[in-house]
């Protein structure tokens, strides 16, 4: 706002008619804005103030800082990168445990067809058995004796066939038992391995947001410190100091711009006043 803008509206905020909380606003976005730029002054010069004296021990506070900050950021670079191999890791775990599972149900949904076939043909020779007994032994027999043998002989090699069925079962029924095992192993070491690497990544998250809080107030810190190294930059910039007269011509600095956003922003408050 200019001189001549700000006295017209002195004129007529006189007669009644003035936008009070527009005016507010205007001088606040200004007061923001003048920081700011402060800010971003002493963000950009702070470097090169070391020989200044006024600012010597602002220099040497953001040269600390700023080595922290550093230090920080490289630790918290490598918790980040302990934490994506850990990620890895527990996704490598889960693939494999998923590969073990799938391979375990179907060797035990295999040796459970093949019980439920063994239990079949076991209770069909154990029929065919009693079949072949009534036919030699019991009131209606009454075949040769020639066939007798032959019947009884038939009757051996099917309780033998019984026998080795009977085997073949229980060997079974040992192998699901083995399966169900297996399987159950697999599930206790893969919540075991998967806990244990979270607990592990979880930690390690904590670490990194402990360490994003400490470079956030780091930062606020620092802003602090670049607006005190600014402010005294323009204040100082149409003084003889060599020292801000180079960075004066480095930087193309100028104190014009900034009084007039202080006028402009004084002439805002006066108006919303």
């Amino acid at each position: 706002m200019t001189t001549f803008g700000f006295i017209v509206r002195r004129i007529i905020k006189e007669i009644g008619i003035c936008n009070r909380l527009e005016h507010s606003k205007k001088a606040s976005k200004l007061s923001q804005k003048l920081t700011a730029n402060k800010v971003v002054l002493g963000a950009l010069v702070w470097t090169e103030t070391k020989k200044i004296s006024e600012l010597k021990d602002l220099y040497l506070e953001l040269r600390n800082l700023t080595k922290k900050q550093e230090d920080i950021k490289i630790a918290q670079k490598n918790i980040i990168e302990k934490n994506n191999s850990l990620k890895s890791k527990v996704e490598k775990i889960e693939s494999n445990s998923t590969k073990n599972i799938d391979q375990s149900h179907k060797e035990k949904g295999d040796l459970s067809l093949e019980l439920s076939e063994l239990k079949k043909q076991l209770q069909e020779t154990e029929e065919e058995c009693k079949k072949i007994r009534k036919q030699f032994i019991g009131p209606d027999a009454d075949q040769e004796n020639e066939k007798i043998e032959d019947l009884k002989s038939l009757y051996t090699k099917e309780r033998q066939k019984l026998v080795q069925l009977r085997i073949d079962l229980q060997e079974k029924n040992y192998h699901i038992q083995k399966s169900d095992e297996k399987l159950r192993k697999i599930l206790d070491v893969t919540k075991v391995e998967i806990s244990e690497n979270m607990n592990k990544f979880s930690k390690a998250s904590k670490n990194v947001a402990s360490h994003n809080a400490e470079i956030e107030a780091i930062e606020s810190a620092k802003e602090k410190f670049y607006k005190d190294i600014g402010s005294f930059i323009i204040e100082n910039l149409d003084k003889n100091d060599p020292n801000i007269l180079s960075l004066k011509e480095k930087y193309k600095l100028s104190s014009r711009t900034h009084k007039h956003l202080i006028q402009s922003m004084d002439h805002h408050s006066v108006l919303a006043n």
